[in-house]
């Protein structure tokens, strides 16, 4: 290609763009590359830095990139089907999914928040809200939700729920929580099945895409309260 050797912006920002087109790790062998010609260049390091090195980089992976599926957002309307489901059936793990479902939504959840690993190996008691820490005041609900992904100073966070006019999760957790107390009394966490165990990921599938389609998933609360409350023309930084 008539192109000089020396490892300069240009020949590394064309080498990305030449690569680009057939393989999405050509940016990574440049860390490679350093490897043998640190020594012979020592100029490269600054010339990988270089902004039409990095802006190349960057044009590449979005080139190259998959496309972003989102699963759909829940809708109110989905957490009154499952609350109509509970209410149907009368059984408590029902009433206990129809529950995290509508804390989910309005409290902008992960679900791994209130919804645990499949696996013991990784079940982590930090991560547990406890029964203790629910309480209900004025015609609202709060529990503290420990250390999480969004809590880098490990000093949890005090969720706050009000009263809602579609599956209202005050009610639901003051409805839950008189039958969980009635079977489970003393022990620690909120959130318990009625045979005692945690409401794990695949408790939590069954139930949910026995009555969704896979357009649907475990966050898709989390999209839908997001986009209920924008709706309601909350800013970003308070629905955050």
């Amino acid at each position: 290609h008539h192109l000089s050797i020396e490892p300069t912006p240009e020949t590394l920002s064309r080498y990305i763009a030449y690569t680009s087109q057939f393989i999405a790790s050509g940016p990574k062998y440049l860390s490679g590359v350093r490897h043998f010609l640190s020594d012979l260049y020592p100029n490269f390091d600054a010339n990988r830095a270089h902004p039409l090195v990095t802006t190349t980089i960057r044009g590449s992976k979005k080139i190259r990139a998959d496309p972003v599926r989102r699963k759909l957002p829940l809708r109110p309307a989905h957490l009154q089907t499952f609350l109509l489901i509970a209410r149907g059936s009368g059984s408590y793990d029902d009433l206990l999914f129809a529950t995290i479902l509508s804390c989910l939504f309005y409290a902008c959840h992960r679900s791994g928040e209130l919804v645990q690993k499949n696996s013991k190996d990784l079940f982590d008691w930090r991560k547990i809200i406890k029964r203790s820490s629910l309480t209900f005041s004025q015609g609202r609900a709060q529990y503290h939700l420990p250390y999480h992904k969004g809590d880098p100073f490990y000093r949890g966070t005090n969720i706050l729920f009000s009263q809602q006019e579609v599956a209202d999760p005050v009610t639901l957790l003051k409805e839950y929580v008189d039958r969980r107390d009635s079977v489970h009394q003393a022990r620690l966490a909120l959130f318990l099945r009625e045979d005692g165990s945690h409401p794990t990921r695949s408790w939590f599938d069954a139930r949910f895409f026995a009555v969704l389609s896979r357009e649907f998933g475990r966050h898709s609360a989390r999209a839908g309260g997001a986009t209920f409350y924008a709706s309601l023309s909350l800013s970003e930084d308070i629905i955050q």
